[in-house]
């Protein structure tokens, strides 16, 4: 999975350190140079310098065959700028940090997903105290529960929920097809292209 972040601050920093032991190749971009050699030194990302207002840069960075896109730099206009051209090339998903709800309802009609800060730990808050067994569960620090999602191909195509079950360390929960999720019925067929969501509890 090819991810790209805009923005080496604490939010891109500390998002980078999250992907970085997944396996994910990871591109973090800043035009603060001081910044990039300080990130360069403290992760396995690939660490570019540069103004990303620069149609060369963006160019080589090849967003048409990127999975995510993360612009959370500290200026709301070159967040704008990098979900705007991302969805324009065709990337799979782009997450945009914004300040405030107006720009967040232009986004999405353009087919960027808005990141309001304080709406979302307002949301996490809330969910601890709607859910808090769930929102425990989903906490490294207290479970060893993991919930992810997986890819169906290899062994797992034209097998049912229920053998996809029996034959691995995890229980589909639900199946992503076409962008609607289905209930994983033990006698679905799995397809490829076709996406699993799945809890697995590490021992």
């Amino acid at each position: 999975m090819n991810i790209v972040i805009f923005g080496a601050g604490r939010v891109g920093r500390a998002l980078n350190r999250i992907l970085e032991g997944k396996r994910f190749k990871v591109t973090i971009v800043d035009e603060n140079r001081a910044v990039c050699d300080e990130v360069a030194g403290e992760t396995n990302a690939a660490v570019i310098c540069g103004d990303v207002s620069d149609p060369k840069l963006l160019e080589e960075l090849k967003l048409d065959k990127t999975d995510f896109v993360f612009a959370v730099t500290g200026s709301e206009e070159t967040n704008f700028l990098v979900s705007v051209y991302a969805r324009h090339m065709n990337a799979r998903r782009v997450i945009s940090r914004a300040s405030e709800a107006r720009y967040s309802r232009l986004m999405e009609k353009l087919g960027v997903i808005p990141l309001i800060p304080e709406t979302t730990l307002a949301r996490e808050l809330a969910n601890a105290v709607l859910n808090p067994m769930i929102s425990m569960m989903l906490d490294p620090s207290y479970s060893n529960v993991e919930m992810f999602e997986k890819e169906v191909a290899g062994p797992l195509v034209d097998k049912t929920v229920k053998e996809a079950n029996e034959k691995n360390d995890f229980a589909v929960i639900s199946i992503i097809m076409e962008g609607k999720f289905v209930e994983p019925k033990p006698d679905f067929v799995l397809k490829e292209g076709m996406t699993l969501v799945v809890v697995k509890h590490n021992v």
